[in-house]
């Protein structure tokens, strides 16, 4: 299992319902694959860096945006699950971008065994 951090940029205009149907569907593919959701956040509507470009147009003719919704799910699962999360949110209309990371997680740092490489007790020892 690898930690996933799955990122994405949906359309401002886009209806609740349907984004929470979308990260049922994408909690439920995880699940059933043996993963484990261990989070959604919802980063809220933000100003683009540039102007992005849907696929199609929208039913009011919208097809550049200059605002996104920005959302992050945190899962385990495998390299197979995350391509298939990736299949599903490539096909829905309603997401402009994604794209999967390997997340980092805080325990790495402080789980690290060589101390000049871990940051967490670097940071306490310069105190001193």
């Amino acid at each position: 299992m690898v930690f996933y951090e799955c990122m994405m940029t949906a359309k401002n205009t886009s209806h609740y319902n349907i984004l929470t149907a979308l990260m049922k569907e994408i909690s439920l593919k995880i699940v059933n694959n043996g993963g484990i959701v261990r989070s959604i956040q919802n980063h809220g509507i933000r100003q683009l860096p540039h102007r992005f470009k849907a696929k199609y147009a929208d039913r009011e003719g919208n097809r550049y945006y200059e605002k996104g919704r920005f959302i992050s799910v945190f899962y385990d699962a495998s390299p197979n699950t995350m391509r298939q999360v990736g299949g599903i949110l490539n096909l829905n209309e309603e997401i402009l971008r994604n794209t999967h990371l390997r997340a980092t997680n805080k325990f790495n740092d402080v789980n690290n065994s060589r101390e000049s490489k871990n940051s967490y007790v670097q940071e306490i020892l310069g105190d001193h």
